[in-house]
Order: structure tokens, then sequence, then C-alpha cells
């Protein structure tokens, strides 16, 4: 074989075997090598209800709270451009399968059912589920009431454990954990059952006529979520929620929200 030949027999085979690698590491997904999925470059869309006091409202027609915190602290992190979107909570997940948003920073806490629609990062707080009732209410044990009727938001895992324990004889969803607890202290319902730094910050900070009944029914362990496949983009989040808890961050804006560091 003469060398021309040759060369181009060498050059042809390397072709080939160049198309054979590209075409095993095309599986039609992103990798965690091939970067974040952003929506748009240089910036990290972040949704939340806009309806959890303290962890996301708004004041003054401002977005604010414990969330929205946390959000600026990961794309500062991150070195991205914070853009905060919000949307009813049995809403966010279509909304970030849908590209609308990059990350919900939103207090979901993962399930089975949600876990098949979206990827979880790290939890970034832990806290529990917990029935709150009238200061006069005689409720000692969540599961020991008789019939109640209680008020969840609506698409929260809230709803879904009073449904699957039976422990409601009617459930009333509201857009807003805060509404519910509006109408337990209004006398409207016999209980509320919401995440418990939640209850507590309304009885506080609104002087609500309400008290926990007993104990959380079960612990929380809140996470980001990203659309699935983001693989990337959830090392990343990983990356800078580890940060900024090493760094001194995460627990400062806990305390300012909650008086202790709820991580």
């Amino acid at each position: 074989m003469n060398r021309r030949r040759r060369s181009g027999v060498v050059a042809a085979l390397a072709a080939a075997a160049l198309l054979t690698l590209s075409a095993c590491g095309d599986d039609g997904g992103a990798s965690a090598s091939d970067g974040p999925r952003l929506i748009n470059d240089g910036e990290l869309v972040v949704a939340m209800s806009g309806e959890f006091q303290p962890f996301s409202y708004f004041e003054d027609n401002k977005l604010t709270g414990f969330d929205y915190d946390i959000g600026a602290a990961i794309a500062d992190e991150m070195g991205l451009e914070l853009k905060t979107e919000t949307g009813a909570f049995d809403t966010l997940i279509q909304g970030v399968k849908s590209q609308r948003y990059d990350v919900l920073i939103a207090s979901m806490t993962p399930t089975e059912e949600r876990d098949k629609a979206v990827d979880f990062t790290d939890s970034y707080y832990t806290s529990g589920a917990t029935m709150f009732v009238p200061n006069d209410s005689d409720c000692q044990d969540p599961t020991e009431m008789d019939s109640p009727k209680v008020g969840v938001a609506s698409g929260t895992t809230y709803q879904s454990f009073l449904e699957d324990k039976d422990l409601a004889g009617e459930i009333v969803t509201f857009t807003s954990d805060v509404t519910a607890l509006q109408d337990v202290d209004a006398g409207r319902l016999d209980g509320a059952m919401t995440d418990r730094l939640v209850g507590l910050y309304q009885i506080e900070q609104t002087d609500r006529d309400l008290r926990p009944c007993g104990d959380p029914l079960y612990t929380e362990e809140p996470a980001f979520a990203v659309d699935e496949g983001n693989a990337a983009l959830v090392d990343e989040l990983n990356d800078a929620l580890a940060a900024i808890k090493k760094d001194g961050t995460y627990a400062e804006i806990s305390k300012k929200w909650f008086g202790q560091d709820i991580s």
C-alpha cells in the first residue's frame, strides 16, 4: 500500500472512530459535564409562591422572606443575576418543567410523586408538619380530633397526609397557608395544618389566637427543585448551598427570620 493510500485509510478510520464515540456519548439528555441548563445566560430564575410567610411573601409590593434571601445568596454565590417569579404552589412544578423557572426555592418537600417530575437538591432546612388550633380548643393530639374541619394549602404534603391518614372530616384547601390560619382564628375551621415555623411566626407577628396541637406529625426537609435531568444545575446549587452554609451567610439569613439556624 502506498503512503498516500495508507494516509487516506488512517484518516477514514479515525473519522469513523470519532463518529462512533459521538454516537455512544449522545443519550439525548444533559450530563453534569454539559454545564447547567439555564433559561437565560448569566441569570438564575427562582420561583416561589409568595404566599408562605415568612418564607416568601410580599411586603409593600416587594417579594421578601427566608426563601427569597436564600435564593439571592445562592445566585450571588453562583455568580448569576437573580430573577424571581411567583405562582400558586400547586403550579410551580409545571412551571419549572415548562422552562419558565430555573429552580424552585419554595419550601418544597421531596416526595415520590414529585421526584418523578423534577430533580431535587440537598435539603436546605428542617421543620415539622403541625396542626394549629384555637387557643381554647381541647385538642392535645391531632390524630385524636373528632372529624375536624381542617384547612391546608392546595397541593402540599399536608393535604396529601391528611387524605392518606384520614385525619379530617373535611379538608378545605386554600392558595395560602396563611389564609388557612386566618380562617382558624376566625372560627371557620377547627384547625389548619402547615409548617411549624410558619404557624409560630403567624402567632408571634400577627397575634393570632392559635397554638400548636401536640408535636409535629412528621419532619420535613425541603429542597430546591429543578427540571428533571438538569444534573449540572443540581450540582452547582448543592455547591452554592454548602458554600453559604460554610461562610455563615445561611446562618445569618436564618437567624434574621427565625432567631435560630434551621439547617
